[in-house]
């Protein structure tokens, strides 16, 4: 299991396939009790942001002790989450209403 990229830039536009290999999809799939016809790349592209982030830090976080760049990506997308959560409360304190 392994990490097929660490360019960990623009994580907006990825999604897990950019990421993970073929064994490492599908180990995480099985684990999330999910499948590649209901995870797909337009399962990513309708979902929100934050779904998104969530896929991968599951899947750095399955990798942490098989690559060594998986620290690296897990910091970049707790990152974007983090990120995801100020711009949400921003939004929040000037009125827009946040789910």
């Amino acid at each position: 299991m392994k990490l097929i990229s660490v360019d960990f830039s623009n994580l907006d536009k990825k999604t897990i396939y950019d990421f993970g290999s073929d064994e490492t999809i599908d180990e995480l799939l099985r684990l999330e009790k999910s499948t590649r016809d209901e995870i797909t790349r337009d399962f990513f592209d309708k979902a929100d942001r934050l779904v998104r982030f969530l896929w991968m830090k599951n899947l750095a976080g399955m990798l942490l002790h098989f690559d060594v760049d998986a620290q690296i990506f897990f910091k970049a997308v707790n990152k974007e989450i983090n990120k995801y959560f100020k711009e949400r409360d921003e939004k929040a304190k000037e009125g827009w209403i946040v789910e």
